[in-house]
């Protein structure tokens, strides 16, 4: 009886916990972001649509609990408790050698895995069988101990280099060995290797802008073919923007219009805003840029361990051309070379890494702050179908952006530099002329 009076009590306070929440109270943070990355290690919501349903459910499993000794659903739901808190003491334990120094790590130390040891312990003394409790610690163990050899141990076969297009550059730079292609004279155009794509996503829009100008189009690190020389570069804002110094610095470039899709609209962004006389113009695609969460299959490369396995598994042929048509809205332009050319440079080990390393260190919170004081001329386009970033973020730039111009494309998706080259192209040449 003692076992599921302490169990029913962690439930029940457990439940409290989520009704503060759920009041706005974010005490013992001082706000809703730190409170969430000192709880679950990411971003999340703590609104009461999320937190609420989560109290009633510790209500539901302390009731359970109670009933363990006399109901056969009660035993159950017990038992599945006891195995999500092993699957979770197996993840605390891993997470004890990954994010050392933040408010989670100390927290999961010396707070979250050892209450869910008591909270395991509690719940199994409540089981009566034996078989059934070694399989709710060994189950979970064991599942826990692959993902992490997964994570940690596993690399995924680097394909060979594709042959270089005749644009094909190399430039030396202190951080890496950079990448880009380049076409045509006049004044300087830069953009920015969308993320997790290589620069040929520019293809279309390099012949297009280069009647008119040099078109530089760059893969920034952990992007494309550009290599890394320091294993210890951090994939954040800082990084990525420095990594940008060097590339104008070694190419003598003094001032230029700059350009992104998705990720790298929000590099550009923050490299304009840091560095506002080197930039004379913006062209943003479907940008990241504002402190909003990202879609759930991109929130969760946040999380230790999980992040680093699905990276590795996702470093596969049918699951690129799978999630790169997630992007398009027309899919005829999803041809068998498009694939290969995001799926090779993805399955280098730099690139690897910077998928689950830039999803948790770009903090956006600054990026959007600054936004009412970045005065370049700016070009916004996004598609209508977009799957990634929502299209009602169009407006929201808009509204901050003090010198922009808004265009949502009909019939367009998230891949705005192939999936409606035909009409991105013509827009970016009359912006910038």
């Amino acid at each position: 009886m003692e076992s599921r009076r302490v169990v029913a009590g962690a439930h029940v306070l457990l439940a409290a916990v989520h009704i503060y929440w759920a009041t706005g109270a974010t005490w013992p943070a001082p706000d809703e972001r730190s409170l969430s990355r000192a709880v679950l290690g990411v971003q999340a919501s703590f609104a009461p649509q999320v937190v609420l349903p989560l109290a009633v459910l510790h209500l539901l499993l302390a009731f359970a609990a109670l009933r363990s000794d006399r109901s056969a659903i009660g035993r159950a739901v017990v038992a599945s408790v006891a195995a999500g808190l092993a699957a979770r003491v197996a993840l605390g334990l891993v997470w004890l050698f990954t994010n050392a120094g933040t408010a989670f790590y100390w927290l999961n130390l010396l707070l979250y895995t050892p209450a869910c040891i008591a909270l395991c312990v509690a719940d199994l003394r409540l089981l009566r069988m034996r078989w059934l409790k070694t399989a709710v610690v060994a189950g979970p163990a064991a599942v826990v101990t692959v993902v992490a050899l997964v994570a940690y141990v596993y690399q995924p076969a680097s394909q060979p280099h594709p042959a270089a297009s005749p644009d094909s550059r190399y430039v030396e730079t202190p951080l890496a060995r950079i990448h880009y292609l380049q076409r045509g004279t006049g004044s300087p155009v830069v953009l920015l290797a969308p993320g997790a794509s290589p620069a040929s996503a520019w293809d279309a829009e390099l012949a297009a802008l280069a009647h008119d100008h040099t078109v530089y189009a760059v893969d920034l690190p952990g992007q494309g073919e550009t290599r890394l020389h320091d294993e210890r570069f951090t994939f954040d804002l800082d990084g990525m923007t420095d990594a940008l110094d060097q590339f104008f610095d070694a190419l003598h470039l003094q001032q230029v219009a700059l350009g992104g899709n998705s990720w790298s609209g929000g590099w550009g962004l923050a490299y304009a805003q840091r560095h506002p006389d080197r930039v004379s113009r913006l062209v943003l695609l479907a940008p990241s840029g504002l402190d909003e969460p990202d879609v759930w299959s991109w929130e969760i490369l946040k999380q230790p361990l999980i992040g680093e396995a699905l990276a590795k598994l996702a470093a596969n042929r049918s699951m690129v051309e799978s999630a790169v048509r997630g992007l398009f809205v027309h899919q005829d332009r999803v041809t068998p070379q498009l694939v290969d050319s995001m799926w090779i440079p993805g399955t280098y080990r730099d690139n690897v890494r910077s998928m689950y390393a830039l999803e948790r260190g770009l903090d956006w919170s600054g990026t959007e702050k600054a936004l009412p004081s970045t005065r370049q001329p700016t070009l916004v386009l996004w598609g209508d179908h977009d799957t990634v970033l929502p299209v009602a973020q169009a407006a929201r730039f808009g509204s901050l952006l003090p010198n922009a111009t808004v265009r949502v494309l009909p019939g367009c998706g998230h891949a705005l530099t192939v999936d409606c080259a035909d009409r991105v192209s013509p827009l970016l040449a009359a912006f910038l002329r």
